[in-house]
């Protein structure tokens, strides 16, 4: 039984995508949709890869500027030379977020 599970850690290892180094996003973000009007927030998250050309999942924190309200989403986007676009979901503005923003990105 040892065997069987060494093997499969080893073989789960090998086939496992690396993984690269997350990066922090300064940014701005616009709600839309919901039967809400249009705000503008200034967010700030953590995303799970910094490598340009590639996609990306994050979380982060939202501040509504108009609202004075804070929002937490959750995010997909693609990262650009030093730019991440992408479009994400505030749970507590339960509203569908666009957000443009720069990050370290290699």
């Amino acid at each position: 039984m040892k065997h069987i599970l060494a093997a499969t850690c080893v073989a789960f290892c090998a086939a496992s995508p690396a993984l690269a180094d997350g990066t922090f996003m300064l940014g701005g973000t616009l709600t839309f949709g919901a039967n809400q009007q249009p705000n503008f927030g200034v967010s700030a998250r953590f995303l799970e890869n910094n490598q340009v050309d590639e996609s990306t999942l994050g979380a982060g924190v939202t501040y509504y500027v108009a609202t004075q309200e804070i929002g937490v989403d959750v995010f997909a986007g693609y990262i650009f030379d030093s730019m991440v676009f992408g479009l994400g979901y505030d749970l507590v503005q339960s509203s569908p977020v666009m957000s443009l923003g720069i990050a370290d990105t290699d």
